[in-house]
């Protein structure tokens, strides 16, 4: 069942969508809206724009737009039902049980046969790797000193060098090939007669979800090959951008700082060492769907990537992605270009436990690594370590942190507070310029104004938006366009569907509310048009004249519409009438 709008609408109303975006993207309010850097696309400049008064949100970058739950489903990677109970749940408020679609109970059904073949597929390699075949493995693991225990518990095991050794089993075991390969498990040969296991003499590594589900596998080749560490594709079940090696243990130890490694084997070291809040990515880059998923469980982050060159940056790609999300970020490296396994191996926990203790603010570690480019006894050097030093600076949120560390610059360098401070508030009014300027660059682009050529695909759009609008802001011009067009002047049925919603929202509630507007629609795809009526709108009503305006639309709608009939009109008769119909619009006048 469907669940009834005015429940939708109340729940809507309950979550404010600037404190849910809040809670994904750090915000600015610029004016009567508030900026970030958009989640769905990537950006260095804010683009992406929440609307308090009307409830909605639109991306300027790429075109993003919706209502609070449009933006729940694209960030909780949910489904419209999902996204309702679970903003019902955040503002207590009771729903009644539902019934799955047939779609929905199908794509239920897919997602538990994976989850069973993935715990299937999990112990077949552990039991491998505890057999004969896996007699190199162990090894492996014995040479890194990780414990029978710990084997147990991350679900180690071995992909043993066959091409079916696991497919043969899960097919005695009543899994498809078609569920394997859409789990990844199986590839489709190159001559296009069969499948072979994906993962093939590997040391492998389950990745769990949240809930302590298998969803993917990590294998490191044993022997010499290529690549080093194989990853499950995405799937229904798995994406590589959201989820973390070790979450699930990490979130047990219940504290609000994670420390975040690089890779499998650096996370279990870490962990055996005794400090279980650690995660690892998943050998991609640590990316913002990471950094909102570690903002759930962590307000701070240890960064702790390895100390080599490539180590380093890698630490300073994550630093504003953790930063950006809200999250506090300090970082510390191994020293003499070990990593953390290593480090443990070599010194202890103890020892590891000094490094944590140790880890600095990031600010601090980004300004270590400039200095490492200049030679500060060298005049132009420290200018020039300055003036990048306070590049950084002026990206920093909390002023007093900014002051401290700029005394600090000023202290390394010799340069006056007065001239750093002064450079970092012309690099923030270079930015704030810069954004301004893009923004209103992207809004331009996007709002292609009315005025287009007509007989344009796009200038008809257009029309048509203006028409909705100005309906839905104005119940006079509504109640005059509802005795004048007929649906079918919409060439989109999302607008046809959104102009008979305006009447109903108009009759039952005397408003048109942009985002209880969008609780008619589901699809993400008909959310975002529907947004972009409100977004791309009329220049300043008070400049323009809106009864000129209606009048082209409603002739520009009525003209095409013609145009249409016209040519898939079968007879001279039907084209007469046709042409007649196309006259009297000439003499069109609406009076609003």
């Amino acid at each position: 069942m469907r669940y009834p709008r005015e429940l939708i609408e109340e729940i809507r109303m309950q979550n404010d969508i600037v404190d849910i975006v809040s809670q994904y993207v750090p915000l600015k309010q610029k004016g009567g809206s508030y900026f970030g850097l958009c989640p769905f696309h990537h950006e260095k400049t804010p683009s992406f724009s929440v609307n308090s008064e009307k409830q909605f949100y639109y991306c300027f970058g790429c075109g993003a737009a919706g209502n609070v739950y449009s933006f729940f489903m694209e960030m909780e990677h949910c489904d419209f039902p999902e996204a309702v109970q679970k903003l019902a749940e955040r503002a207590n408020i009771p729903i009644p049980e539902r019934e799955m679609t047939g779609q929905a109970l199908a794509m239920e059904k897919l997602k538990e046969r994976l989850f069973q073949m993935h715990a299937a597929a999990g112990r077949f390699y552990y039991d491998t790797l505890q057999s004969p075949q896996g007699e190199a493995a162990r090894a492996y693991l014995e040479k890194r000193q990780i414990h029978a225990n710990l084997c147990r518990k991350f679900g180690l095991g071995y992909a043993p060098d066959s091409y079916h050794a696991l497919s043969d089993h899960l097919q005695a075991m009543g899994f498809s090939v078609g569920e394997m390969e859409k789990g990844g498990l199986v590839l489709p040969n190159k001559d296009g007669n069969g499948y072979h296991d994906r993962f093939r003499g590997r040391l492998m590594f389950p990745i769990f979800d949240v809930q302590g589900r298998a969803v993917g596998f990590g294998g490191r080749i044993l022997g010499k090959g290529e690549p080093k560490y194989l990853n499950s594709p995405e799937t229904v079940i798995f994406s590589k951008s959201r989820n973390l090696y070790g979450l699930n243990f990490a979130k047990a130890a219940r504290k609000k700082e994670l420390i975040l490694v690089e890779g499998y084997m650096d996370m279990i070291s870490v962990y055996q060492a005794g400090f279980r809040n650690v995660v690892a990515s998943l050998g991609t880059a640590f990316n913002r769907e990471h950094a909102a998923v570690l903002k759930k469980y962590a307000q701070d982050v240890i960064l702790l990537y390895d100390s080599d060159e490539a180590g380093t940056n890698a630490a300073l790609r994550a630093i504003p992605v953790l930063t950006a999300n809200g999250i506090r970020v300090r970082v510390t490296q191994v020293p003499d270009g070990k990593d953390p396994d290593e480090f443990i191996k070599q010194n202890g926990a103890v020892e590891f436990s000094k490094l944590l203790l140790n880890a600095v603010h990031y600010i601090s570690f980004q300004i270590a690594c400039i200095k490492r480019k200049y030679n500060l006894d060298l005049v132009e050097h420290r200018v020039r370590f300055a003036t990048e030093a306070a590049e950084a600076l002026s990206k920093m949120e909390n002023a007093i942190e900014r002051d401290v560390y700029t005394a600090e610059v000023s202290r390394m360098t010799g340069i006056e507070e007065e001239a750093i401070k002064k450079e970092i508030q012309k690099l923030q009014n270079r930015q704030d310029a810069a954004f301004e300027k893009e923004a209103e660059q992207r809004r331009l682009q996007n709002m292609k104004s009315y005025g287009l050529a007509k007989g344009t695909e796009q200038g008809l759009l257009e029309a048509q938006r203006n028409v909705l609008y100005l309906s839905a802001n104005h119940v006079h011009i509504y109640e005059v366009l509802k005795e004048i067009l007929d649906l079918d002047d919409f060439t989109l049925s999302v607008y046809r569907e959104a102009f008979s919603a305006m009447g109903t929202l108009w009759q039952e509630t005397g408003s048109v509310f942009p985002a209880e507007l969008l609780n008619f629609f589901e699809e993400p795809e008909q959310q975002k048009q529907i947004t972009e009526i409100f977004t791309v709108q009329l220049p300043g009503e008070e400049d323009v004249d809106l009864q000129k305006i209606v009048n082209e639309a409603v002739q520009w709608m009525k003209r095409a519409r013609i145009d249409r009939m016209t040519a898939k009109a079968s007879s001279v008769e039907e084209i007469q009438k046709l042409v007649d119909a196309k006259k009297k619009l000439d003499a069109l006048h609406i009076t609003i």
